[in-house]
């Protein structure tokens, strides 16, 4: 009898389930491929485009009502201010755009295993399908439009994170396998700054997209009784005026923050390389 037990613990697959997630990365790997990611890229970058467009022209409308409603032209001047000047950041992002590409381009770096990508892959995977789950709830208990647009479109973007895991070639991330281990810190650290970086026009087109959409639900607030409300959801630090010119801005932050962090790496790998003659 316990010859028997002891046969099915051998026969027993302790890494099944390790096999199975294995095999779940493959399959997702064959659709999150680099022509798609080329293709979305493409696409959200023209509608975060068309999004600024609109945002503009609802914001003029948003003004003026608002203006009446509220019996405040100071309202309809921030309103126009902010139709004005996020036209000025369309103009800003379009040239920042390709010019992350460029920088990702020209700073090679390598990771020493995949099984670290891997992992960030599978992490994200599931994270996005979590967060479109997540939101489910409070959209429909709510219910609340808001929700469940946030949780679509975190579920893309870290569909798109996976996507960038899994195909490393997309951010110019080669896998060798002789590095050291300051080179495989560095590729770590090199392969999350340019990730953000391939994802910024993703994150362009989505959030200027979401953020249209609720600027657009908002401006029916300004037919309700609670006009006090409504306003701020403009006007505010945190209202959809701020967080529109913020999005659209990322292009440029990101562009200056790159180039500040990719100094400092270079500084360090300036330093390993004197330490490596110098033993």
């Amino acid at each position: 009898m316990a010859e028997n037990n002891q046969t099915k613990i051998k026969g027993f697959d302790h890494l099944f389930i390790v096999e199975i997630w294995g095999n779940v990365l493959e399959a997702v790997r064959k659709v999150l491929t680099p022509q798609l990611l080329e293709l979305c890229t493409k696409w959200l970058t023209v509608f975060g485009h068309y999004s600024i467009l609109a945002a503009s022209a609802l914001s003029l409308l948003i003004g003026i009502i608002g203006a009446i409603r509220l019996e405040s032209f100071t309202f309809f001047l921030m309103s126009l201010g902010f139709a004005v000047g996020i036209l000025v950041v369309q103009y800003i992002a379009h040239r920042f755009l390709k010019a992350g590409e460029i920088l990702i381009g020209n700073n090679p770096s390598s990771l020493s295993s995949g099984a670290f990508l891997d992992s960030v892959g599978l992490i994200a995977m599931i994270s996005g399908i979590l967060a479109l789950l997540y939101s489910l709830y409070p959209a429909i208990k709510g219910p609340s439009l808001e929700f469940l647009i946030m949780g679509v479109a975190s579920f893309v973007f870290l569909e798109f994170v996976a996507l960038v895991a899994l195909n490393p070639k997309t951010v110019n991330l080669d896998v060798i396998e002789k590095t050291s281990a300051g080179q495989e810190a560095i590729g770590i650290i090199t392969f999350f700054i340019k990730k953000l970086m391939r994802l910024v026009p993703i994150l362009f087109g989505i959030g200027l997209v979401v953020g249209t959409i609720i600027l657009l639900v908002h401006f029916f607030g300004l037919f309700g009784k609670n006009l006090g409300l409504a306003s701020m959801r403009f006007a505010s630090p945190r209202g959809d005026y701020f967080n529109l010119i913020a999005i659209g801005l990322l292009p440029f932050i990101s562009y200056i923050a790159f180039v500040i962090l990719y100094l400092q790496i270079d500084i360090i790998k300036a330093i390993l390389s004197w330490l490596k003659k110098n033993k």
